[in-house]
């Protein structure tokens, strides 16, 4: 950064330069602000990170007077409880007859120490900080600075990379080069050609200026050797490459780090997880539109963890296209593993959606979550072995997901342990697989509400209502495996239909389980399985009729208006449509209107959709 001098405003004296050691002096400058507590200006300029200025109140503001006037390209900040909270706030610069706005933005949440804010340099004498408050650790209206540091330089200097930069690479060096002096707006574009990649460690963007690194041309810049890894960072974007590298790619203690648009095919020689999200205060970070493909050593695609207590929360996988994961495997080679044993007992708060998933043969659990509340949608499986698992945890959602078997071996649907889930308007059809590959299985467990965390917890509250099977060699099975029965469930407005064993097959004797509006109609050797009320489970064809991919009721239907209801949280159906008066039973509601979901294609998914 040549040229650039440090303008530390203080009471009184000049300030110390830094890098360039041209000494600046500001003259009779001061520190002031329109509210503070204890914790008064001065704090934020005497050059101790354990201090503070706090100033309560939507538009208070902390203001520097340099004394005479100069070119300032940036601002350092160091916020108060910077590991959890964002400050929200502007920086703005007098005119000499009006405060101007030069940058608006947030603090990463993920660093106390000084993080870099750039803008086009502005002549100026004086400079404020306008707050607005904190999110992530709850929210306030506290604004609170440990640090300022004002950056300054002549309109002859080059200020290094800030917002709306491009910094053109063309060999490993000079892609490491520019990793070690990102900072909020660079935009790191690699020419065609192959990459060795390395570490990106305390770089932050902002939600308004991140981080960008990026192919000239999607798919020509090829990671081909070394291990990224993005660390301590926020804000970081890695969109448009093609990785062939035999490393994992980690995100760890990081939070709004992104890769999107990747086409993922590792060069395996043993065990190898693909892609890892972890470490302390990892948040936020999503996976999207990437092609992952030909995995066929142990490992998953995608693995998030955490810390040792703590999973990594508010990630976000969609819009990803996943094929060709296999050969069938007892464990450890799922397509996405979220959480694990030791850390089930927290909450991810992960989303898992809009996903295709063709040929994912790889772990019994093509989709494994491993911790409380989190979310499985709108996603699509094909010709998969294995099933969608809530192995440990709590709180699971899973709706509006097509399994589609195209008959092939061992293929399945979800699988549950544990308490709480919701598991509605999915739709099954032609999956070959039983006991933990069955369409829907509501598990035995061999703990009850306590034991290893490793173990099969006993189900409680299962929630199974309005979804669709069609033609698979076993639907819902009740306690497959282990001894602990599943108790104080629901099953309830699912449309079952079948030409062979059992269309509700109870294993084992649920505890307390009620069953409600449900259609069933066996044909050829199939049976309705359990004795219920005709109230509970209604023999009546509920008259299909293929659709495209799927089978959807018509007009005539015996399951229009004639869902028993009572569950909030089904507002709409498998192709969202928003369920209307009486809902229909089944994961479809009879409309004329198009669907705006459905099953999935590649053309849906990957590097190239919309």
């Amino acid at each position: 950064m040549a040229g650039l001098t440090v303008v530390t405003a203080a009471l009184a004296g000049p300030a110390t330069a830094q890098p360039a050691g041209e000494e600046v002096t500001p003259g009779a400058g001061a520190v002031t602000a329109s509210t503070s507590d204890a914790n008064v200006p001065a704090n934020a300029v005497d050059g101790d990170l354990g201090t503070r200025w706090s100033g309560e109140g939507d538009g208070a503001w902390l203001q520097l007077d340099l004394g005479t006037a100069e070119t300032v390209s940036h601002v350092k900040l160091a916020a108060h409880q910077g590991t959890s909270r964002q400050n929200v706030f502007e920086l703005q610069v007098w005119d000499g007859a009006a405060w101007e706005t030069v940058y608006e933005g947030r603090t990463s949440g993920s660093s106390a120490a000084l993080e870099t804010f750039a803008f086009d340099p502005v002549e100026t004498s004086r400079i404020r900080y306008l707050g607005h408050g904190y999110e992530g650790d709850g929210e306030g209206d506290w604004n609170s600075l440990t640090e300022v540091e004002v950056w300054t330089g002549d309109s002859g200097d080059d200020p290094g990379p800030g917002p709306g930069r491009t910094v053109e690479v063309e060999d490993s060096d000079q892609l490491q080069s520019a990793f070690d002096a990102a900072r909020a707006g660079d935009r790191i574009v690699l020419a065609d050609g192959a990459y060795t990649i390395g570490e990106m460690s305390g770089r932050n963007g902002t939600a308004d200026q991140p981080i960008t690194v990026v192919a000239a041309n999607r798919g020509q810049a090829e990671i081909d050797d070394g291990q990224l890894e993005v660390e301590n960072s926020s804000y970081v974007t890695f969109e448009g490459l093609t990785w062939t590298n035999s490393d994992t790619l980690k995100i760890t203690s990081s939070n709004n780090v992104r890769l999107t648009r990747n086409h993922f095919r590792l060069t395996e020689e043993s065990s190898l997880k693909w892609v890892l999200i972890g470490g302390a205060n990892s948040h936020h970070n999503r996976i999207d539109h990437n092609l992952f493909e030909e995995k066929h050593e142990l490992g998953n695609f995608i693995t998030v963890d955490g810390s040792e207590t703590q999973q990594s929360q508010y990630d976000r996988i969609d819009h990803n296209h996943f094929r060709a994961i296999g050969p069938r495997a007892e464990n450890e080679m799922e397509a996405i593993r979220v959480g694990w044993s030791e850390i089930s007992e927290s909450s991810g708060h992960t989303v898992v959606e809009y996903n295709l998933f063709e040929e994912c043969d790889g772990d019994p659990e093509i989709v494994s979550v491993k911790s409380n509340d989190n979310t499985v949608r709108y996603n699509t499986f094909r010709a998969s072995q294995g099933t969608v698992t809530q192995r440990h945890g709590n709180g699971g959602a899973f709706y509006g997901n097509f399994f589609l078997g195209e008959g092939k071996a061992g293929t399945g649907g979800i699988r549950v342990y544990g308490q709480d889930h919701t598991i509605y308007n999915n739709y099954f059809e032609g999956l070959t697989g039983t006991g933990y590959d069955a369409a829907l299985q509501l598990d035995g467990g061999d703990v009850d509400t306590s034991g290893a965390l490793s173990d099969h917890w006993r189900v409680y509250r299962a929630t199974v209502v309005n979804n669709t099977f069609v033609n698979n060699v076993s639907n819902i099975e009740i306690g497959a495996n282990y001894d602990l029965a599943p108790v104080d469930s629901t099953i309830a407005d699912n449309v079952v239909t079948g030409s062979r064993g059992e269309l509700f097959s109870e294993l084992m004797s649920p505890v307390n389980l009620t069953y409600a509006g449900n259609i069933a109609w066996p044909t050829g050797s199939a049976t309705i399985g359990v004795s219920e009320p005709s109230s509970a489970i209604m023999a009546i064809d509920p008259l299909l009729a293929l659709d495209g991919l799927v089978h959807r009721i018509g007009a005539d239907s015996p399951a229009v208006d004639a869902g028993t209801g009572g569950h909030p949280f089904v507002t709409d159906d498998m192709d969202g449509h928003a369920r209307t008066g009486t809902a229909d039973v089944g994961a479809d509601e009879y409309t004329s209107a198009p669907a705006t979901r459905g099953p999935l294609g590649a053309a849906d998914v990957g590097p190239g959709a919309a």
